[in-house]
């Protein structure tokens, strides 16, 4: 089982400028201030991402995806995907699916429970296929990689041969698909959103039903006061006394215990939701890569128009070359934020189903 590593939230928005005119002093003192709290914000999530990083169920993940398949997986990339993913996804599916069993599958809290423990499925099913985006968009760049490492940075002018291997590799690579054109992250994004809406909507009932609960035990406190003090004066009625105090216990209902076990229930399925920010981030990295690859293309392109003439070759190998880092450094960074966003999810399945299991026989 993977080790769960409380990371506590550290999503902090960046406070915005007033627009209230006022002393000069202030307004310098406020902003310095607001500098503060961003870079505050911004170090805090910056450790928590390292520490996250760090964690051993973080690099249980990796390894679980960098392991070699296994001999009868080896041709079936279908059968390897769904095993990868039950090895990854903790609690797996038949844990959730037997603690949910125990309860009414009609109930709302079912429901949006079951939900979340599908949507976040679902995340964690796109992120593994995502990282076979990143293997073909190393494929894809390998040929032209290997070609421009044994190129001189700054060497004489191509020979004709150099020029037809480049082009070669040049039609190549505009003849296959950029692999970043897919994504259904918006989607994962709209899923999360509306759940995270009926979520906040039960939160508000949830609570209004507690404060409710409260004003009851107060009167019924109250009451029993009142009760117990006629019975000091009327010591005659010791019986009556008895049975009022007797009764006490029973003004705090069973209802709101269950009330509150359903607000925590709730809260962990809310935080759960949070792995939308996870969700954005990815997609904002597979944006940028999905333009850098164009745009490489679009360079491939113009020497292709130009048939095998040197100079246009010469300059797109130079325009790839200078390119290159960047593509790996955010295909690295896409890597990287997948297996968090892998951690992400677990860790919040694991906080949720403790809280269904912990309250089972409420």
């Amino acid at each position: 089982m993977l080790e769960c590593v409380s990371v506590p939230n550290t999503n902090a928005s960046i406070p915005t400028p007033s627009n209230s005119q006022g002393n000069s002093t202030e307004v310098e003192e406020s902003e310095g201030e607001e500098d503060e709290d961003a870079s505050t914000a911004s170090l805090n999530v910056s450790t928590e991402f390292l520490r996250a990083v760090q964690a051993p169920s973080y690099k249980e993940i990796r390894s679980i995806i960098e392991a070699p398949p296994p001999v009868h997986h080896a041709h079936d990339q279908d059968s390897h995907h769904r095993y990868v993913l039950s090895q990854l996804l903790q609690p797996d599916s038949n844990s959730v699916h037997e603690a949910l069993a125990k309860f009414k599958p009609t109930s709302k809290l079912t429901r949006l429970v079951s939900t979340y423990f599908e949507h976040s499925e679902t995340t964690s099913d796109f992120c593994l296929r995502l990282l076979l985006t990143i293997i073909r968009a190393r494929d894809l760049y390998a040929p032209l990689s290997r070609l421009l490492s044994v190129l001189p940075a700054d060497g004489p002018p191509l020979s004709q041969a150099q020029c037809d291997r480049a082009y070669d590799l040049f039609l190549q690579f505009d003849s296959q698909e950029n692999p970043f054109l897919l994504s259904h992250l918006h989607q994962l994004r709209d899923s999360f959103s509306h759940l995270k809406g009926d979520i906040q909507r039960d939160l508000r009932r949830c609570h209004s039903r507690i404060r409710m609960f409260g004003h009851a035990t107060v009167g019924c406190a109250v009451i029993s006061v009142a009760v117990i003090a006629a019975v000091a004066v009327v010591a005659v009625h010791a019986a009556i006394g008895f049975t009022a105090v007797a009764a006490t216990p029973f003004c705090v209902p069973r209802q709101k215990r269950r009330e509150l076990v359903r607000l925590k229930q709730l809260e962990a399925a809310e935080n759960g939701t949070l792995v939308v920010n996870d969700i954005n981030t990815i997609d904002s990295l597979v944006d940028r890569l999905q333009t850098a690859v164009e745009a490489d293309k679009a360079f491939v392109r113009i020497a292709l128009e130009r048939g095998r003439e040197r100079h246009p070759i010469q300059q797109v190998l130079k325009e790839l070359t200078k390119n290159q880092p960047v593509l790996e450094h955010l295909l690295g960074d896409l890597e990287q934020h997948i297996y968090f966003c892998f951690y992400s999810v677990n860790k919040a399945r694991y906080a949720l189903l403790k809280e269904i299991c912990n309250h089972q026989n409420l």
